[in-house]
């Protein structure tokens, strides 16, 4: 049921708690656009090398994340339930972003694992913390959609500023080689991490969720699984997992494909990330307006069909290897990309608030840390099995004379890969259950328990 207008959150507050999304940014397309080839070609590790420790490191992360989801749920202090927790990683992310952005060549495994496993735990605590905190702060069915919208939109333009910066560091005068750049990247999420922090916890509040009655008392398994096999969240983690596999199959490439396939320079390819991110931002209101007028699951089912499109077209277009028609391409890719990250956590904060109204409990930490271990399952599996099939199969070699038929293997894997794993997740995508109706009737529910119990919320 929709709440009055005021009592949602205001525009700069809205905007206090998008500020999150710039560190956050960080973990994103970056890591796999520059960290990833970076580890790989100049530090030395090796193609096949990186891409197993990434998938090794991200499925460690399903381990700590429901770890991490319990500490949320269950420890709260007196500046509420997940400000403490937002505080405690400006130190953890900060010096691990530190040390992971700025390799010295030749760097060991040990160096690139241990380093990135303390980067891994704080992003994760950070992450759970951001998302677990918009059931509570938010009103109703689209008002969630708002408060992940303008992150979304925050996190697509970080992105953007940081795969811009060689392009900013060569249109300044500045001359700095591939280490120089993620250098730069580092530094710039360093500084943004404490300054994020302060805003979302000075003017955002942190008030207990609807329907919340009772506090989670111990960590167990059982509320795991319980989420996994919710016939709803089942759908949700279901199409997560395809849709982070195939985003980080075209991360991982991307550089590659553009570079090798369609003969773009490395300020060209650049060029298409930025304006892949720019198209991506426009597009972002519409999403929303779409999933206002219609359902979540149809913006969703809508946007990853024309994803899976769009990548499957990089096929036939390769053979021309020319650079305009990608810059167009990746115009267009960008149209739907953020749609369904941001629409997925909407839906998983309606279910949250469905649980909590059927027992009682606030259990968005457990909901959000399956989702982003789900997430990361995908992401391993693209940077694993990804780099291992341009690798091994199709005999693609960064830094090397490639034959046109590796090149061809690579754009395969960058485009139907992905394509295919697009149109598997609007397909899932359709049977979703949970629709506007249902939680305008949750919504009704928990008033009326509101209005009868003493105390009101939280009661």
């Amino acid at each position: 049921m929709s709440e009055p207008e005021s009592r949602r959150l205001s525009f700069p507050r809205v905007l206090a708690f998008a500020s999150l999304s710039v560190p956050i940014a960080g973990v994103g397309l970056p890591l796999g656009v520059y960290l990833a080839p970076l580890y790989a070609q100049d530090v030395g590790l090796g193609l096949e090398m990186t891409g197993l420790l990434f998938m090794l490191l991200r499925f460690w992360d399903i381990v700590t994340d429901p770890v991490m989801g319990y500490l949320v749920d269950r420890y709260r202090t007196p500046l509420g339930r997940v400000r403490h927790w937002i505080l405690l990683c400006v130190p953890v992310l900060g010096i691990a972003t530190y040390f992971v952005y700025n390799p010295a060549p030749g760097a060991s495994p040990w160096y690139f694992i241990g380093w990135m496993l303390v980067f891994y735990v704080g992003f994760t605590l950070l992450q759970t913390s951001r998302a677990s905190w918009v059931p509570a702060i938010a009103r109703d069915y689209d008002d969630r959609s708002r408060l992940f919208l303008w992150p979304e939109i925050v996190s697509v333009f970080s992105m953007l500023m940081l795969l811009a910066v060689p392009l900013i560091l060569a249109g300044t005068g500045v001359e700095a080689d591939r280490f120089g750049q993620v250098a730069v990247m580092g530094w710039v999420l360093i500084i943004a991490l404490p300054v994020s922090a302060a805003l979302s916890c000075l003017f955002v509040p942190d008030p207990p969720l609807r329907g919340e009655s009772k506090q989670v008392e111990k960590f167990e398994l059982k509320p795991l699984f319980a989420a996994i096999r919710h016939p709803m969240f089942s759908r949700v983690l279901g199409i997560e997992l395809l849709v982070s596999t195939a985003i980080s199959v075209t991360a991982a490439n991307y550089l590659f494909v553009a570079i090798h396939a369609f003969g773009a320079t490395g300020g060209q390819a650049s060029l298409a990330l930025v304006v892949f991110f720019i198209t991506a931002i426009l597009a972002l209101p519409g999403w929303l307006w779409l999933a206002k007028r219609t359902e979540k699951r149809t913006a969703y089912s809508i946007a990853v069909l024309a994803s899976g499109i769009c990548f499957i077209a990089y096929i036939p277009l390769a053979p021309s290897g020319n650079y305009t028609i990608f810059l167009i391409a990746s115009m267009m890719a960008g149209i739907p990309f953020s749609a369904p990250i941001f629409l997925a956590r909407s839906m998983t904060a309606d279910i949250v608030e469905r649980v909590a109204a059927e027992t009682g409990q606030n259990r968005a930490g457990n909901f959000y840390a399956l989702l982003t271990s789900f997430n990361k399952v995908g992401s391993s599996l693209a940077f694993g099995v990804g780099y291992l099939i341009v690798g091994q199969v199709a005999g693609f070699r960064p830094g090397a004379e490639n034959s046109d038929a590796a090149i061809f293997g690579l754009v395969l894997v960058f485009g139907l890969l992905p394509g295919l794993l697009y149109v598997a997740a609007g397909l899932l995508a359709r049977t979703y259950p949970l629709t506007r109706a249902m939680q305008e009737e949750t919504a009704r529910s928990l008033e009326r328990r509101i209005e009868i119990t003493p105390g009101g919320e939280g009661g």
